[in-house]
């Protein structure tokens, strides 16, 4: 697959808005990236879908290993996909709870945590330049959720940001 490296992503505050995804939220964080021409005509769905897609084999792994780690705990199972169902024999993705040309809402709501993932490509600038941005919110429901945050951020934070300078074509 051919790929555009979009540079290096930045960090940056969440809105307002974000955070009511999820009301009564501890934690949210986006990261911006510039977003190559040759997506900028996609919807933010389909532009996620592509982004998660293209994931290196590693993340797939942490992925996979979080999967099997989690199960004996009771609590849900994911693949790094846009969608409740995919090709690859029917496994779950992240669902899709709205869809529109500039925006994608995915998330799921487990027993320990709920979270949304926001997908966001901004208007043309003057310039013509477009970012997109990875807005993730979470709300913790109880101790478990807390240490499972606490432990996955800092592959969460290296996924995203992997994700974004990986913007596939």
């Amino acid at each position: 697959m051919n790929r555009t490296t979009a540079g290096k992503p930045d960090e940056i505050e969440p809105e307002a808005r974000h955070w009511q995804l999820l009301p009564g939220a501890g934690f949210a964080d986006s990261y911006r990236a510039a977003l190559p021409p040759h997506l900028a005509t996609l919807a933010a769905g389909e532009i996620a879908a592509r982004m998660m897609a293209g994931s290196p084999a590693w993340v797939t792994a942490l992925l996979d290993l979080r999967n099997r780690l989690v199960a004996p705990l009771g609590l849900k199972g994911a693949r790094l996909m846009v969608g409740a169902t995919q090709a690859d024999g029917g496994r779950p993705g992240f669902p899709v709870l709205a869809d529109g040309d500039g925006q994608a809402i995915m998330g799921i709501d487990d027993s320990h945590l709920d979270f949304r993932l926001c997908v966001e490509k901004s208007p043309a600038g003057a310039d013509g330049a477009q970012w997109l941005t990875v807005t993730t919110v979470v709300r913790t429901k109880r101790l478990l959720g807390r240490l499972y945050l606490a432990a996955i951020m800092p592959f969460h934070r290296r996924i995203v940001r992997t994700l974004l300078e990986r913007l596939p074509g």
